[in-house]
C-alpha cells in the first residue's frame, strides 16, 4: 500500500512547479512556500497553495505565509472544486493554528474590500453538502476550532446545511456534547435545533443516548451517561418544551415516541414532567407512545405513561386498536399482564378494533396461545364476542391452520369450549345459515304434504327440531374437544415413542 510520502512524491513528479524540501530520511519536513507558484493549483481537487500548506501542517506564522497573505489575500478563502476553502480544510483536519490565522486574516481582507462585516467569509459553504467551516469542525469533533468560530460569529449556529442539519444537531448526533454545550451556552438566541428529515436536536439526543459498546470508549461513555440527564434538561431549558412536540417526517415520531421505542423510562418521565400533553400525540399510524411501548414490551415506560396520563389507554390508532390489541398481536406477555391487571386499564380487554376484534381474537388470528390463555382466564373478558365477520375467538381458533398440538392450544380451546357450552349460541352468520336451511326443508315438506294443520303436536315437533339442532351443536363441540385431546395425545405419544427409541439405542450401545 502506498504511504502518504509515496503519494506526495507522485504528486511532485506530475506537479514540478511546486517546491518541496525532504530530509535525508525521505520524510516531508516543511513546505518551502517561497519557491512555490502561488497561482498554481493541483490537478485533482484544484487545491491552491493555502490548501497544501494546511495539509502539510506548514507554520502559518512563518514570514513566507504572511507575505503570501498580503500579496495574494483572496487565495486564503478561495474554494477548490468541492467548494472547500482553506478554512473548511483547517476545520476538517483540526489545524487550529492555521484556522486562527485565517480567521484573523478575514478581518483584514474584509476591511480591504470595504466590507463592514468580515464574518461573511466565515459563512461560506462548500458545494456538495453546503457545510460551513463550523459544520466541518463539529462533524470532525474539532472542539477548539468550533469554539473559536462560535466566538467570532455566533450566527453560524443558526445556519443549516443542504440536509437541513444545524451545528447543534450534528454535535449531539455525533455525541460531541462538549461542542453542543458551547452552542447552548451562547447568548445568541436564534441558534438552530433542526436536523435532517424534520428531526430536532432532541430526537438526536434520544437516539444517541445509548452508549457505544466500544471498549476503548467505555469509561468515556459511562461519564457521558451520568451527565446525560443534565444535558437533556439543559436542552429543554434553552430550547423550551415545545421542542418535544416536533415530529420527524418519516414516521411522524416525536422524541417521546423514540424514547418509548428504546425503553428509556427515565427520559419518558423527564419529557412528561416538561410537557404532559406530548403523551397524546399520534404518529402517522395513529400510535401514541403507549402503543409504541406496548409493541416493544417496555413495561416500565408504559407505567410512567399510565401513571401520568390515566386516560391514555382510550387513545386508538388508525385501525381503532388499543395498546392491548398491539401487545396481543406482537405476543408481549408482560404488557398484556400489566394492562389487564391495572385497574384503570382492564376495560381494554373488551374494546373492539375497526374489524370488530377484541384482543382475544387478535391473539387467536396470530396463534399466540399463551396470550389467549391469559385473556380467557380474565373474568372481565367477553369470550363470546363476535367480530364483523361474525366469528368469535373460538371459531377463529377452530379454523386456524396451526396444528393443535400444544398444551396451550388445548387449554385455550377447552376454556373457550366451556364458555360456549354454557351459552351454546351460534354466531349470527351460522345461525342465519341454519335458519335458511330450515326454511328450505319446511318448503319441501309443504310441497310434499297435501294437508297442513297447525296444532299442538306440530309445534311440539318443531321444538323437538330446535332441540335437535342444539344437541347437534353440542355434539360438534364435543367433537372439537375430542380433536384437541387427540392432538395432544398423539403428540405426547410421538414424544414418548422417540424417548423410548433413544433409551433402547443407548441401551444397545457397548
Amino acid at each position: 500500500m502506498a504511504t502518504i510520502v509515496d503519494m506526495i512524491k507522485s504528486f511532485l513528479t506530475h506537479n514540478s512547479h511546486f517546491g518541496w524540501v525532504f530530509d535525508k530520511e525521505e520524510h516531508l519536513t516543511t513546505l518551502d512556500i517561497g519557491n512555490l507558484d502561488p497561482l498554481a493549483k493541483t490537478f485533482g481537487q484544484e487545491n491552491n497553495i493555502f490548501h497544501l500548506a494546511i495539509k502539510c501542517a506548514a507554520n502559518p506564522r512563518a514570514t513566507s505565509v504572511n507575505t503570501l497573505l498580503l500579496s495574494h489575500s483572496l487565495l486564503a478563502f478561495q474554494p477548490n472544486n468541492k467548494g472547500d476553502t482553506p478554512l473548511h480544510l483547517a476545520a476538517k483536519l483540526g489545524n487550529e493554528s492555521f484556522a486562527v490565522v485565517l480567521i484573523d486574516h478575514a478581518k483584514v481582507l474584509a476591511a480591504a474590500e470595504g466590507h463592514s462585516d468580515y464574518r461573511y467569509l466565515l459563512r461560506k459553504v462548500n458545494y456538495v453538502k453546503q457545510n460551513t467551516a463550523l459544520h466541518e469542525a463539529v462533524i470532525n469533533g474539532r472542539f477548539e476550532i468550533a469554539k473559536r468560530l462560535i466566538q467570532e460569529d455566533p450566527t453560524l449556529t443558526s445556519l443549516v446545511n443542504k440536509a437541513g442539519e444545524s451545528p447543534l444537531f450534528l454535535a449531539v448526533e455525533r455525541r460531541f456534547y462538549d461542542i453542543a454545550s458551547i452552542i447552548l451556552d451562547t447568548t445568541f438566541a436564534d441558534f438552530s435545533v433542526l436536523g435532517g428529515n424534520g428531526m430536532t436536536v432532541m430526537h438526536a439526543a434520544v437516539i444517541r443516548s445509548c452508549p457505544s459498546f466500544d471498549a476503548r470508549l467505555l469509561w468515556r461513555n459511562v461519564t457521558r451517561a451520568n451527565d446525560f440527564d443534565k444535558f437533556v434538561k439543559k436542552v429543554l431549558e434553552r430550547c423550551g418544551s415545545q421542542i418535544l412536540e416536533k415530529a420527524e417526517e418519516e414516521l411522524g415520531w416525536t422524541p417521546l415516541h423514540y424514547a418509548a421505542n428504546m425503553g428509556h423510562s427515565t427520559m419518558v418521565k423527564l419529557f412528561l414532567e416538561a410537557k404532559r400533553s406530548v403523551a397524546y400525540i399520534k404518529d402517522k399510524q395513529g400510535m401514541t407512545a403507549l402503543h409504541i411501548a406496548a409493541r416493544k414490551g417496555h413495561v416500565e415506560v408504559m407505567k410512567e405513561l399510565m401513571e401520568e396520563c390515566s386516560d391514555i389507554g382510550e387513545i386508538l390508532d388508525n385501525k381503532d386498536r388499543t395498546a392491548l390489541h398491539i401487545a396481543a398481536e406482537h405476543n408481549c406477555h408482560s404488557v398484556v399482564r400489566t394492562l389487564v391487571n391495572e385497574r384503570g386499564f382492564s376495560y381494554l380487554i373488551n374494546e373492539q378494533d375497526n374489524e370488530g376484534n377484541t384482543a382475544l381474537p387478535v391473539a387467536a388470528i396470530h396463534s399466540h396461545y399463551e396470550i389467549m390463555k391469559r385473556l380467557v382466564s380474565n373474568k372481565m373478558g367477553n369470550k363470546g364476542m363476535s367480530n364483523k365477520m361474525g366469528m368469535t375467538a373460538f371459531e377463529i381458533l377452530l379454523k386456524s391452520t396451526t396444528p393443535a398440538g400444544s398444551i396451550a392450544t388445548f387449554m385455550v380451546g377447552l376454556k373457550l369450549w366451556l364458555v360456549k357450552s354454557k351459552d351454546p349460541l351460534l354466531s349470527l352468520q351460522d345461525t342465519g345459515f341454519g335458519m335458511l336451511k330450515s326454511r328450505t326443508n319446511e318448503e319441501e315438506t309443504t310441497r310434499e304434504s297435501t294437508q297442513i294443520q297447525i296444532s299442538g303436536p306440530n309445534i311440539k315437533q318443531d321444538n323437538n327440531n330446535n332441540n335437535g339442532r342444539d344437541v347437534q351443536h353440542m355434539q360438534n363441540m364435543n367433537l372439537v374437544v375430542s380433536t384437541l385431546i387427540a392432538g395432544i395425545t398423539f403428540q405426547a405419544a410421538i414424544t414418548n415413542n422417540n424417548a423410548f427409541r433413544c433409551t433402547i439405542q443407548n441401551y444397545k450401545r457397548p
